[in-house]
């Protein structure tokens, strides 16, 4: 989608990790997947430590986000993305948006988040789920901590496994009509900024 970063989860040795947001393919709509017998479908094994590429091969992330599962694994059904457990940027997240197809889904895995559904904050700690509903304005951050880790799905896909690869553009600079577009693209509204800092910290 966008030369820009959609959310941007930092590590340790410096240049923050993106989950860019160009369209790098154009994957079929939900409604264009045909379900066969169970038997064409086959399983998606992704090992620790891989990602799910979007030619369906698995290798290691070149961010520290890991697609698990890709729209065409599912039939539109899913796109599943792992933040795995350790360091990344504190304070560092999604920008208030509106999905108009998906519902959006986090798991805890270790660390603290806080997320914002609706005009209600959420501070989720390992093992606390949230889901983000579809057409209900949210937007999530990583907390004060970087040591953490999420589970992260959507559902149906939509355009959103495309969202997270990087791209060559993501470092570029975009208006902020450009960025608007891009959401757009996606079949998302961008609304507003991240959560601030303070914001994450008075969430309790």
């Amino acid at each position: 989608m966008n030369r820009r970063r959609f959310v941007a989860l930092g590590t340790v040795v410096g240049a923050g990790c993106v989950a860019g947001t160009r369209l790098l393919a154009e994957p079929k709509p939900a409604n264009e997947f045909h379900s066969g017998p169970a038997s064409t479908r086959l399983p998606v094994l992704v090992r620790s430590g891989s990602t799910r590429r979007p030619d369906g091969t698995n290798g290691p992330p070149t961010i520290p986000q890991q697609t698990v599962v890709r729209s065409f694994d599912s039939e539109g059904r899913l796109a599943v993305f792992v933040v795995p457990v350790g360091k990344h940027q504190a304070f560092h997240g999604a920008p208030l948006h509106v999905h108009h197809e998906q519902d959006e889904f986090l798991y805890a895995l270790e660390g603290e988040f806080v997320a914002e559904v609706g005009g209600q904050r959420f501070r989720l700690k390992p093992g606390d789920s949230l889901l983000m509903p579809m057409k209900v304005p949210h937007r999530w951050s990583t907390a004060e901590a970087p040591y953490c880790g999420m589970l992260h799905l959507y559902t149906p896909a939509g355009l959103m496994d495309v969202s997270w690869d990087p791209s060559p553009d993501d470092d570029k600079p975009e208006t902020p009509e450009q960025r608007k577009a891009d959401f757009e693209k996606l079949g998302l509204t961008l609304l507003g900024p991240p959560l601030t800092r303070e914001e994450i910290m008075q969430t309790v």
